[in-house]
Parts: C-alpha cells; structure tokens; sequence
C-alpha cells in the first residue's frame, strides 16, 4: 500500500519535526513508584490519595502485581487501564514504548497546530508505530498527551507515576514470575482463563514481583516480549471458536476472540483483586457498619410501630365489652374470629420482628418508618377534628400544641415549636412543616 506507507511517513517526519527540543534524560532513569512526575499535571498529592496505603495494608499481594502495557496505540486505552487499575488496588504500572498518538506531539497543517489523536482509538488500519521510531530517546519522557490523562479521570497520578520502559526487559526487572496475555494457544507456554490466572498470580505474589504483560492492542505481544513470559493467559468469550466475518484486527481465529485492551486489563485487574482478598466482600457492596440499624434499634423501631398499629384498633376503649351477642361465624367466610386481642397483637409484633429481621436495614430507611410510626400515633393523642377542608387529624393536633405555646405565653420559633411537639407528641417535623403549622395557629387567634 504505497499510498499508506507514504502517509505514515510524513506522520513521522511530522512528529520528529516538532519534537525537535524536548527534554531528554538517562535512558536508564527509573521513576519510583506513586513519586509526582515533573513531566505531568496530577489530580493532587500523594496525601489526597490515602486509600493507596489502605488498601495495601489491607490486601499486601496487590502492592506486588504490576501491570505492563507494551506499545499501546490508543491514549484512551492508556487512560482507561488506569482508571480501572486503580478501582481494583493495582498501582504498579509500566509502559514500554507507547504509540506516538499517546504522547503530547503537534503537527502543523497550514497556519493550525493541533494536537495529534489517534481517531481510531487502536489504530485500527494502521500499521503499529512506536514512538522511538519516530521520536528516538526523546520518547521516552515525552509527556502523555492530554486524552490519556483525561481517561484516566481521577488515576492521571498512576500515569503520572508510570516507568516509562525502551523494552520489556527493562519493564520486568526484578519481577520473578510473568503473565502474558494472548488471544490464542502459544505452544510450550502453559495456558490458564483469567480466573485460573488470579489464582496463580496470587500465590506467586507471596514469593516476589509479579508483572502481567498486555501487548500492542492490534497485533498483541511480539514474539520477544513473548519470550519472557512463564505462562499466558487467555479470556474466554462468546465467540471464541464460532465463525464470524473475517475481523480486519487481530484476533487470533476467526472469531471475535480478542478484547478491547483496557477491557482486558479491567478483567485482569478485577480477578487478580478478588483472588488476593477482594473476594472477602462475597461480591457485595455493603453500607459502612455504623449506617445499619442495631439490633436494638431493630426492637425500638418494632415497638414503634406495633404502637401506631394499636392505635388504628377500632373502638380500643371497648375492648372489655360483651361480644357474646355476636355470632361467632356470620358467614362471611373471613378467617380469625375467634382470636382474641392479645393473640391478634402478638402475632402482628411477631410479624413486624420477621420483616425487621430479613436483612441489614439502613439507618436512612428505617427513619422513614420511624416517621410514619410516629406520626399516626401522635394523631391519637390528641382528641380534635380536624375544622378545615383538606386537613387531617394529624394536621390539627400539631396545630393545637403549637398553640399552646401561645397560651402559655412563651416565644413562638421553630426550635421551640420543634421541641413542643416531639415532647408532646413525640414527632419530628421539617422546618417547613413547623412553619406552616406556626401561621395556622397565629391565623386561627
């Protein structure tokens, strides 16, 4: 394809052209882990990111796995590895010779400079390049172009923090065991899924430095980087052995086999965080301890509302008269005649303790029914009705003990109405509500 190979030229002589000038240091120079780069803006300080020390603490094998990206293409490949690293407690991170589109270059056209992005996010029909091709040492510190950073979100500091590598070789120093990813078998080197993977780097993890190696997003790892590797792993997907169209990208058969690079990484990243001890949450994300309802709060809230239950008994105050006269069965097929109140009331409180018990109740949720507890039973001590339109029994019992504040001669407020009434009637309102309940009773002087 002369016409490809001539474009893809003056996009080198382009970049080499305005990178004329750039930094350059050691190539043997080595970035310690999570120290703030020069070369990169960050969201903040190590000291605005304490769950890094959190989580190591807590799940110690994560702090040895490292993540190696060799020659990615796409900036927001990049930038998303690194969010999804950092959600699951992986912060090692190494790049090795990334694409020229993932660094911060310009290219002129006409009058207009602008920065160079890669349009297909993989490069799809374009030949793999890597930026030392083009930019020699000075790729190396070349900074990360601005859409890495901007898909990476709150992680620009992982990438900000990543070794930038000229070879796997150098990535891998100091690693003792090493994970390739592929798409297909790759004889002599054993095959395990992510999950088996996990299970493996996991165990590794206690005896040293273990890097996972993801490769070039359209033709995956070379045969080089291959070389290092002590077993590979592979995902498993719907396609993987069906007979689709012919893919243009790699794939390694003739199905869609093959991942999006920063999904792979996210899957890897997940099932490497489950094995080391993610696994303890069961896969469920709870609310923190201190925001769950207490088993005393539990029995407080079951009392509440067995109390507003009884207060919708009707004619209560009868309860001790005569129902010999009443027929035991009147024929209208209802079962529970023949209860008597107590039977009645202690199999409603066990109920409400059955529905109370089910499952962790959230503090927030249970206030709701506290309210509604509340409420209904203060409608029952107060022995009014309601005088207007639209109002209720509760409407006109607040009234009436916000007004005798009035009657009292105290100050009207909100605190002081407020604290009237949950003495009195043992609710709580919103400012709103207490305000209009204070005009009702100004109103009705």
């Amino acid at each position: 394809m002369p016409h490809a190979r001539a474009h893809r030229a003056r996009a080198s002589a382009s970049v080499r052209a305005s990178s004329r000038g750039a930094r350059s240091t050691s190539s043997s120079r080595r970035r310690a882990p999570r120290r703030k780069s020069a070369l990169f803006a960050t969201s903040g300080s190590a000291d605005a990111r304490p769950w890094v020390d959190d989580v190591e603490r807590a799940i110690p094998a994560l702090s040895n796995v490292r993540f190696v990206m060799c020659a990615p293409q796409g900036p927001a490949n990049v930038g998303a590895a690194a969010r999804v690293m950092q959600n699951f407690g992986i912060y090692d991170l190494a790049l090795v010779d990334v694409g020229p589109f993932v660094l911060t270059t310009t290219t002129r056209s006409g009058d207009a400079t602008r920065e160079i992005s890669d349009e297909a996010s993989e490069g799809e029909g374009r030949a793999p390049e890597r930026a030392s091709e083009v930019l020699g040492s000075e790729a190396r510190t070349t900074p990360l172009c601005e859409e890495a950073m901007r898909y990476a979100c709150a992680a620009d500091w992982l990438l900000a923090d990543a070794e930038r590598c000229d070879d796997a070789e150098e990535a891998l120093r100091g690693c003792s065991f090493v994970l390739a990813t592929t798409a297909r078998p790759r004889s002599g080197t054993p095959l395990m899924t992510a999950r088996e993977a996990a299970e493996r780097v996991r165990e590794e993890a206690k005896r040293g430095k273990v890097a996972v190696l993801f490769g070039n997003e359209r033709t995956g790892l070379t045969n080089d980087e291959l070389s290092w590797a002590h077993a590979a792993v592979a995902i498993p997907t719907a396609g993987s052995g069906k007979i689709c169209r012919k893919s243009l990208k790699y794939t390694g058969g003739t199905g869609p086999t093959s991942l999006n690079l920063s999904h792979a990484v996210g899957i890897l990243a997940y099932e490497i965080f489950m094995a080391c001890g993610g696994e303890a949450t069961n896969g469920e994300i709870l609310p923190e301890k201190a925001k769950l309802l207490t088993v005393d709060e539990k029995v407080t809230l079951r009392n509440e509302i067995v109390a507003a239950r009884r207060t919708l008994d009707v004619l209560r105050s009868d309860v001790g008269a005569s129902t010999s006269s009443a027929s035991a069965d009147d024929g209208d097929g209802e079962d529970g005649d023949d209860e008597d109140d107590e039977e009645i009331i202690a199999r409603e409180e066990r109920a409400f303790e059955r529905i109370l018990a089910a499952a962790p109740m959230h503090r927030s949720d249970a206030a709701a029914l506290f309210q509604l507890s509340r409420r209904v039973t203060a409608m029952a001590k107060g022995a009014v009705v309601a005088p207007h339109d639209g109002e209720n029994l509760l409407d006109e019992t607040v009234v009436q003990c916000v007004r005798s504040l009035v009657d009292e001669n105290q100050a009207v407020t909100i605190k002081s109405a407020r604290n009237r009434l949950r003495a009195r009637l043992g609710v709580s309102l919103t400012n709103r509500e207490i305000a209009r309940a204070i005009a009702r009773a100004a109103s009705d002087l």
